[in-house]
């Protein structure tokens, strides 16, 4: 995984909370990991402006099994929901 050039803050939490803040550090990445296991369970890129552009989940609560593991959410600011559904993961995204 890429180090983006704003740095990598490393959160921890209790499974099924929110990675947190749509704004954070331009140009930098948040890891959400889980408080008991440390498992890391999400990851937010920042832009340039400080706006989240992407989530990526490596787990979460899928009862139906109908995610894919790891996946991407871009978030389009132009939208009125801009978290997007899920796609798969782009490993050409840093």
């Amino acid at each position: 995984m890429c180090s983006p050039s704003g740095g990598i803050e490393k959160v921890y939490g209790s499974y099924g909370r929110s990675i947190g803040p749509i704004v954070g550090t331009p140009n930098s990445r948040t890891d959400f990991f889980d408080e008991v296991t440390g498992q890391l369970l999400q990851s937010r890129w920042y832009g340039p402006e400080r706006w989240a552009v992407r989530d990526r989940d490596y787990d979460h609560n899928d009862s139906k099994n109908t995610h894919e593991f790891p996946h991407d959410h871009r978030w389009d600011w132009t939208k009125k929901r801009p978290r997007q559904k899920d796609e798969a993961e782009d490993s050409n995204f840093c």
